[in-house]
């Protein structure tokens, strides 16, 4: 195990070696003086390492990658302090307890803007791609130590680091066949959330798109309400409710917004001249005249007749 506290140059140079080349610059607005603390050992495939140190930017530009063939995925786990990880466009954010993957093939970023502490897993491309599916996916994503397992991978990473100086080679090849066991399965179960989620929300917005639909073709039809329209779509009343929950308004309200559209339209068109307001209003859906009177001056800011005289329709009747 390597351990110093080192100079900021020093410091730069240990990381390096450590992991692969990259640049360790301070913070930009730290005003005190540098340091740092890495601590590491190889544990059979897997490098641990304890990483802590002063406020820090760290880099691994295009023109390092050149310098290293062989490409490593980094497990940062976020031990104490916060950081920023970029990596494919993607910024994780991590408190303690979370961790992110960084793949040393492709260039990254790393912020910390107050002093941290972090504990850093390098994993060989194959030996990560052979045990975990599709690990890219995992790339800059901050895993939530309050989420699945991964508050559970953290700490069981955490407490080996810990005890490095006391683990024999049996031990070590023990914990290094769990931990990539704990870790494909805590990026498994995330993965099948990711694809769970994905499923429903697309479940949910083929349904908003066909409810949507169904409402702009039946504005007419004084049957249109929640019920009719779950019961056309074979869902229940609540889940109908549940799809425009996360909308800007509510399907009732949706309804009213495009019943009240449409009546302005035609109001405005020379195509409806001939139809009174009430029978607009009738022809959109609408029973009551004055109800639709008041809802139609809340939307636009006027009366109907108002609207239709300033929109040129050319009828000025009640």
């Amino acid at each position: 195990m390597l351990k110093t506290t080192a100079s900021l140059e020093r410091f730069d140079d240990q990381v390096s070696a450590t992991f692969f080349p990259m640049d360790c610059e301070l913070a930009r607005d730290y005003p005190g003086e540098f340091h740092g603390l890495l601590n590491s050992r190889q544990l059979g495939q897997l490098g641990f390492a304890a990483v802590k140190s002063t406020p820090l930017d760290v880099y691994r530009r295009r023109s390092h990658i050149g310098k290293v063939t062989d490409s490593i995925y980094l497990v940062k786990v976020q031990v104490a302090g916060e950081s920023q990880i970029i990596q494919r466009g993607r910024e994780a954010h991590l408190t303690p307890g979370d961790f992110t993957l960084c793949l040393s093939s492709e260039p990254y970023e790393l912020h910390f803007a107050s002093d941290y502490s972090q504990v850093v897993l390098a994993i060989p491309s194959p030996l990560m791609e052979e045990c975990v599916h599709q690990p890219e996916r995992h790339m800059g994503v901050r895993m939530a130590a309050e989420a699945g397992a991964n508050g559970l991978f953290s700490q069981f990473v955490t407490s080996i680091v810990q005890r490095l100086d006391d683990m024999d080679g049996v031990l070590a090849q023990r914990l290094e066949a769990n931990v990539i066991d704990l870790l494909a399965t805590t990026l498994s179960y995330a993965g099948e959330n990711q694809r769970r989620d994905l499923l429903c929300n697309g479940v949910r917005q083929e349904y908003l798109n066909r409810v949507r639909q169904f409402v702009r073709k039946h504005l007419g039809d004084q049957r249109l309400n929640p019920d009719w329209i779950a019961a056309a779509h074979n869902i229940s009343t609540r889940y109908l409710h549940m799809l425009f929950e996360t909308e800007s308004v509510s399907i009732c309200r949706y309804i009213q917004q495009l019943r009240l559209q449409a009546c302005g339209q035609a109001l405005a068109d020379s195509a409806f001249a001939r139809f009174t307001v009430a029978e607009v209003a009738y022809h959109f859906g609408f029973k009551d005249a004055s109800h639709f009177s008041r809802a139609f001056k809340a939307e636009f800011g006027m009366t109907p007749v108002q609207y239709r005289r300033e929109h040129g329709a050319g009828l000025t009747d009640q």
